[in-house]
């Protein structure tokens, strides 16, 4: 029996590529989306301009304006946002008959016995990050014997998604741990 190989995909910029798709032109300026958490409001989601202007998640929104005057920002709608991460779940269930979502910003898949039919695993995550692309999505993934293995490379193991298949050895998980 082959070991399980589970493939996280973490959506970081869900809620701003969601709004991004319905008004493109927020694409080309420091965009956020606004949550209100504990009685203030602070950053849920960044678009690139935002991240390169030197904004990040959960910073206040005061804070924000302070470091990039021309931000431009929309409430969160975390029902919207839902939604769309449903959709994201039915279009993932082309890639495993087993696909779980992961509120608010991600979802996971078990690709044991799956990846061969998409010809391998680079292969299979080169497919999900392109289908992504062409859907406007940020995503990062993580694939892994283990679901806290392939949770934490697509979170911390560094932009470049790949297939490190190597059975149980620790060296798989061990790079988003460094």
């Amino acid at each position: 029996m082959p070991n399980r190989r589970i493939l996280s995909l973490w959506f970081p910029r869900m809620g701003a590529d969601m709004l991004i798709r319905h008004e493109p032109l927020l694409a080309e300026v420091p965009f956020a989306v606004v949550d209100e958490v504990a009685g203030s409001q602070v950053l849920s989601s960044l678009s690139p301009a935002a991240s390169a202007a030197g904004l990040c998640r959960g910073q206040p929104l005061r804070a924000a304006h302070a470091i990039c005057a021309d931000l431009v920002t929309r409430p969160r709608a975390a029902h919207r946002e839902a939604g769309f991460l449903g959709t994201l779940h039915r279009w993932a269930g082309k890639f495993s008959p087993w696909v779980a979502p992961e509120p608010p910003d991600a979802l996971v898949a078990d690709l044991t016995g799956c990846a061969h039919l998409f010809g391998g695993e680079e292969a299979l995550m080169a497919e999900v990050a392109a289908d992504c692309a062409d859907l406007g999505l940020d995503v990062r993934l993580g694939l892994a014997d283990t679901l806290g293995g392939a949770w934490a490379l697509a979170r911390y193991g560094g932009e470049e998604a790949a297939s490190h298949r190597s059975g149980d050895a620790i060296e798989q998980e061990a790079r988003a741990t460094r």
